[in-house]
């Protein structure tokens, strides 16, 4: 995940399963537009002036490229056809990088729970992840 100022920009999916969401924005994608880590505030933007705040653990970011590559060859066998098929055109999307395809991709996983569990995290455990390897926010 990138430093806090670079997270402007990126594409996030509300978490399907959050309940307790006051924006009733579960299961869509928006766009990060600021970010305070220390306080644990995210403000996304859902187009057409529909803005939120969320915490880390309420939104869903992809697994970098690599990892959901290496998940496809080590982890396949616990996935049916489909699963695999559609995780490995997520993979393909994700890997041009350009936000439309990563925005594709999020909403062709909001609705396959495995394929989601797979190729998704929370922004808070991609945070830590960076953290933990030394990266500063």
């Amino acid at each position: 995940m990138k430093p806090t100022d670079e997270l402007t920009g990126t594409s996030v999916l509300v978490h399907p399963d959050f309940d307790d969401d006051p924006a009733q924005k579960q299961g869509q994608v928006g766009m990060i537009t600021g970010a305070k880590l220390e306080t644990d505030d995210i403000y996304v933007s859902f187009g057409k002036g529909e803005n939120a705040r969320y915490s880390t653990n309420a939104l869903l970011v992809f697994k970098p490229a690599d990892v959901i590559y290496e998940l496809l060859m080590n982890e396949a066998r616990k996935a049916n056809y489909d699963d695999f098929k559609a995780l490995f055109q997520v993979n393909l999307m994700q890997q041009h990088g350009l936000t439309p395809l990563v925005r594709k991709a999020m909403e062709f996983v909001k609705d396959n729970k495995v394929v989601r569990e797979f190729a998704m995290d929370t922004l808070e455990n991609q945070l830590e992840i960076n953290q933990n390897r030394g990266y500063e926010y």
